[in-house]
Parts: structure tokens; C-alpha cells; sequence
């Protein structure tokens, strides 16, 4: 095995350092893992920044990372993980029992300096108990980092309970907002509207090539009537909030039909929620749910969607960068470039 690698490590202050590490040996019970790709999203960026994203567990510096697909390259004689040299997997970057440990985030060793514990470093050291979930050996890497906005997705659409015949609002064009609409169309719904910003252009095409029944700007369309139309003037029966934005979550009130469902997943970070009449909820009879994440049921319907096709992974596959390009990406995923738009970024290692 290469005796040093690279990875890009993030001291939290707006910048990235591209350091060399040795190349770690498994921990007990654990393994080594050789990074194909990585997925990028919002928090990555708020990572590059120095928010403490996980209370009591974000560590800094740190090599980042949490959506990460690789191969198995060595195995503790004592590893019980289920998975074989060789296998092509998906982390869980959540690391069951004793203290909050997160692959991306935290310390994982306490040692008080970063180490290869996230999916921006070539090669990652994976811990007793990581819950590794085996994906599909060919294809590329960067279209498989999916699986993790997919589980979340699956298990948001599972909570709410989208129906067969139903039709389903996604706020949200994103990476996790597209997730939401492979979720909602797999579990059968008639009728997904994606709604976005005029500067979601491509995004939006994304959500139609997977499926998406209507796609709609909210700074140009009447999205309400919009919906009034498509739905014989009763709403939708589910919306999904998967923005950051406050003013989405009066216009689901708004969107959804009496005795409808909402699923709020997306980030306000802490923003109180202007124009907000809780009287509309009363009288609407509506029911919220809050999303957090993944369940080990949604995961492995996840996988299975990616296996089967049904995930629509490449149409999210969006742009991949090389680790000399961190900068670049998190200017992508910030939408800083008003030239330049990616439905994902993915950071893919080379010669992987």
C-alpha cells in the first residue's frame, strides 16, 4: 500500500491546507478505506467557515468529508463489518456508541489533531462498529456518493407517507431537494412539482429529466394558482421544505390541501420564520414533521435504488473536482459565480 497520501483539511477559518499523511493501518475491529469520491453539500461549506455544525463534536481543524464511497482496502484480523477487501461501500458517518462521533466532523480519536476521518483524504481509517453499506461495484464513484441526501430522502417520503396517486410539492431544486423527488416518485405519487428561483435553471431540468411532472419559479410563476390548477383547486397532499430559506415554509401552509402533511428538512440556521400564521395550520388541520436524517430501514432502500436504477443517480451525479480544487468547489456550492451552476459537486480522487 502508498505509504503517504494527501488530503485537503479545513482549520476553520475560510481556507483549506492540502496536507500529507501517513497511510493509516486499521484500528482494531476496524479496516482502511481507499476514497473514490466524495459528496459535497451545504454543510461542507459551513464547515470551510468554522461553524460548529455538530454541537459538542465538530472538531477543528478537521479533514471533512461525510458522503463518502471507497473501497475496502485492509481489514483488522478482528473486524466484524461485513464487508470484504475489496468491496465497494458507502460510510454512515455516524459512528454508533458511547460518545456523538461523526466521520467528517469530529476528533475521532481525541488526539487533538486532524486525521484521515473524512472523504476528503485519499485514504480514510475506519473504526469498530462503523456501519458500512456495500454499493454496486461498477460505474462511477461520484454518481454512488448519493446514497446518503437518497436515504434521507427515502426516510422523509417513508415518515410523511406519500401515497400512490398523491401529489407531492419539493421547495428545493437541490442535490437533497432531487433526492426528495426520486423518494416521492418511487413510492408512487402521481404528480411531483419541484419549485425553485429563477437562477435554479438547471436544476430545475434536472428534476424534469427525472420526472418531475411541473417545474415552477417562484420569483415568475403564480406558484399557488399553479398548484390550485394542477390539483382541481385542493392543494397538495405533501409538501417538502428542503431550502434554506424562511419564506418557504408560509408558502407550504399555503401549497397544501386541508389535512395535508409537511415535512420541514431544510435549514433555516435558527432564523425566525417571518409571515408565519400558525392559525393557517389550525384551520387547515394540517399535520408537520420535522426531518432529520437516515434510518437503517431508508438506507437500505437507498442502496436498492441505486442498484435498480430508480435513484436516478447520474442526472445528480453534477460536477466533480479534484482536491486541488476545494476553493473552487465551495464557490460552487456557495453559488457565488453567477456564471456557474451544479446540481452537486463531488470531489473524486485520482487515479481511483
Amino acid at each position: 500500500m502508498t505509504q503517504t497520501c494527501r488530503a485537503a483539511v479545513f482549520p476553520g477559518d475560510g481556507t483549506v491546507e492540502i496536507r500529507e499523511f501517513a497511510v493509516p493501518g486499521p484500528p482494531p475491529g476496524g479496516a482502511v478505506l481507499a476514497v473514490e469520491a466524495v459528496g459535497l453539500c451545504g454543510s461542507d461549506a459551513a464547515q470551510f467557515h468554522g461553524v460548529e455544525l455538530v454541537p459538542g463534536a465538530s472538531a477543528f481543524p478537521v479533514v471533512p468529508g461525510h458522503e463518502t464511497v471507497g473501497r475496502v482496502v485492509e481489514l483488522a484480523p478482528d473486524a466484524d463489518l461485513g464487508v470484504a477487501v475489496g468491496d465497494r461501500v458507502g460510510v454512515d458517518e455516524i459512528l454508533p456508541g458511547g460518545p456523538l462521533r461523526v466521520y467528517g466532523y469530529s476528533d475521532m480519536t481525541g488526539a487533538g489533531e486532524p486525521g484521515l476521518w473524512g472523504g476528503y483524504g485519499e485514504y480514510m481509517q475506519l473504526f469498530a462498529g462503523t456501519r458500512l453499506h456495500r454499493l454496486p461495484s461498477d460505474g462511477p464513484a461520484a454518481a454512488l456518493t448519493v446514497f446518503e441526501p437518497l436515504a434521507n430522502a427515502v426516510n422523509w417520503v417513508e415518515r410523511v407517507g406519500v401515497h400512490p396517486g398523491e401529489t407531492v410539492v419539493v421547495q428545493g431544486p437541490g442535490h437533497q431537494g432531487l433526492a426528495v423527488v426520486a423518494a416521492a416518485l418511487a413510492a408512487g405519487a402521481d404528480r411531483v412539482v419541484v419549485t425553485g428561483t429563477s437562477s435554479d435553471g438547471l436544476r430545475l431540468r434536472a428534476a424534469e429529466a427525472m420526472g418531475a411532472t411541473a417545474t415552477l419559479m417562484v420569483d415568475r410563476d403564480d406558484v399557488g394558482q399553479a398548484v390550485r390548477d394542477l390539483t382541481k383547486g385542493w392543494g397538495a397532499d405533501v409538501v417538502f421544505d428542503v431550502t434554506t430559506a424562511t419564506a418557504t415554509v408560509p408558502q407550504a401552509v399555503e401549497l397544501v390541501r386541508y389535512g395535508g402533511r409537511i415535512l420541514l428538512a431544510g435549514l433555516k440556521h435558527f432564523r425566525p420564520v417571518p409571515d408565519l400564521v400558525t392559525d393557517h395550520i389550525v384551520t387547515k388541520s394540517l399535520t408537520l414533521f420535522g426531518g432529520s436524517g437516515f434510518t437503517p430501514a431508508s438506507m437500505a432502500t437507498a442502496v436498492e435504488m441505486l442498484r435498480d436504477g430508480t435513484a436516478h443517480a447520474e442526472t445528480m451525479a453534477g460536477v466533480t473536482v479534484g482536491l486541488d480544487e476545494i476553493p473552487e468547489a465551495i464557490a460552487l456550492l456557495e453559488r457565488r459565480d453567477p456564471d456557474r451552476d451544479a446540481v452537486r459537486v463531488t470531489l473524486v480522487h485520482a487515479n481511483r
